[in-house]
């Protein structure tokens, strides 16, 4: 998405919607941002929460190798929370955010045949001179 302000404006909806269901189901919830969105403890449970929000329809969302090795680690639980068809109204100031549809993914790990890779980075060979 070419403007990041709207693009922040749907994270942070996102966001919000995700940390309202794990606050209404008891979790206190602490926001990182990085390795992944949300801490949420409840007693001695813990749960990390990977949200992502897209205007378009829930068929795809992108992710980063930290968040897929993150999920895919034995030593945490993860979920993600994704909220799709999102509207931000740009004609206001600040954008504001609404809507959305809720996909909800508990005790999530990503498998191979779901991932597709979008791009690599190739590392230049030295050269000689």
């Amino acid at each position: 998405m070419s403007d990041p302000k709207k693009r922040k404006t749907i994270e942070e909806h996102a966001e919000q919607r995700a940390i309202t269901h794990y606050e209404n189901d008891g979790w206190t919830i602490e926001r990182l941002g990085k390795p992944y969105d949300l801490r949420c403890t409840r007693g001695t449970e813990e749960r990390h929460v990977e949200v992502k929000g897209t205007t378009g329809a829930a068929t795809s969302v992108e992710l980063t190798i930290n968040e897929v090795l993150h999920a895919r680690d034995k030593g945490n639980t993860v979920d993600l929370y994704v909220v799709s068809d999102i509207r931000v109204d740009t004609h206001t100031a600040p954008y504001t955010a609404s809507g959305g549809t809720v996909s909800h993914y508990t005790d999530w790990e990503p498998a191979d045949e779901d991932l597709r890779p979008r791009k690599y980075e190739y590392r230049l060979p030295e050269t000689t001179a």
